[in-house]
């Protein structure tokens, strides 16, 4: 088992399928296919299934993806810190659904604003990319509100309302009673990321605020997993649209608002208050905000004319 077989297992298993897994890789389908089959083969197990959507994992998949994340964090740290101190150097971090909306515009305006940089992009969970600020790996991240800590500096770009997530039955058969009370999401069986993904930390506060504990029926840390059983109406799932607008059945759900107040999530410019930058690098964290909230913002208006 090697690094480039974890790789390709868990972009198959986060994207459901090997086409699409095969394009973001570059890479041709067989290639890839064999590569699973061999992993499979040196574990001696299933790792994937093949069903009428795509790929789903199995049993032991599932055990592996929260593996084989982690070592392809801690490669990424390895890598980002010998880099670390090149000259131009400027290193962004962003979460997945973060820059699969507004990676490739970001990059491309900041690039085109100091094209004499190097500019590198880490992508993981926020809690990777917490970690990283603050060992200096990278020098700003683009993510969902971590907790408050002196390590790290804060600024808001924008926020998410959250939505109760349904199956076009589900959504019918509620239709006619008008936005969900946030208290009343305890009646719902919910697929949910674990902690302490943003969703679910304001989930849970939320709820422990109003004295009642969310039902998770099932905890599943790929957004495209959720959509795909949510869709077969295996459950509901509160989420963000920037979450469903990511995914492959995300037109056979159904986001459902949730009464005033509701639920938010705050997407934020990040810095670590121990660093040091360099005259250059301290602009571009500037323009990061200023770029990132403006693409945020127009990604924000697409998906709501849509």
């Amino acid at each position: 088992m090697d690094i480039k077989q974890l790789k390709y297992f868990s972009t198959v298993a986060r994207l459901g399928s090997f086409s699409r897994a095969a394009s973001t890789l570059k890479m041709a389908q067989p290639s890839l296919s064999k590569q699973i089959s061999n992993l499979e083969s040196e574990l001696g197990t299933r790792l994937l299934v093949r069903n009428g959507r795509g790929v789903t994992p199995t049993e032991a998949g599932q055990r592996l993806i929260p593996h084989a994340h982690r070592i392809l964090e801690e490669v990424a740290k390895a890598e980002a810190d010998v880099r670390a101190a090149g000259a131009g150097r400027f290193a962004i971090g962003l979460p997945f659904t973060v820059a699969a909306t507004i990676g490739t515009d970001l990059v491309a305006q900041l690039r085109h604003a100091d094209p004499s940089a190097n500019f590198a992009v880490f992508q993981g969970r926020s809690a990777f990319l917490l970690e990283n600020l603050q060992t200096g790996a990278i020098d700003v991240a683009i993510m969902f509100r971590p907790s408050a800590s002196p390590l790290v500096e804060t600024t808001e770009l924008t926020s998410e309302d959250l939505y109760l997530m349904a199956s076009a039955r589900a959504a019918r058969a509620l239709a006619g009673k008008g936005p969900i009370p946030v208290a009343s999401l305890v009646d719902y069986a919910l697929i949910e990321p674990s902690r302490p993904n943003a969703i679910r930390v304001a989930l849970e506060d939320a709820l422990r605020r109003a004295r009642k504990v969310p039902n998770i029926a099932m905890e599943i840390d790929n957004i495209e997993t959720i959509i795909d059983l949510v869709a077969r109406d295996e459950g509901f799932a509160v989420l963000s649209k920037l979450s469903r607008s990511l995914a492959a059945q995300k037109d056979k759900v159904v986001p459902l608002p949730l009464a005033a107040p509701g639920l938010k999530i705050e997407i934020c410019m990040a810095v670590s208050t121990r660093a040091t930058l360099s005259q250059a690098n301290a602009r571009l964290v500037r323009l990061t905000a200023d770029i990132g909230r403006k693409l945020l913002t127009a990604a924000a208006q697409r998906r709501q004319a849509s």
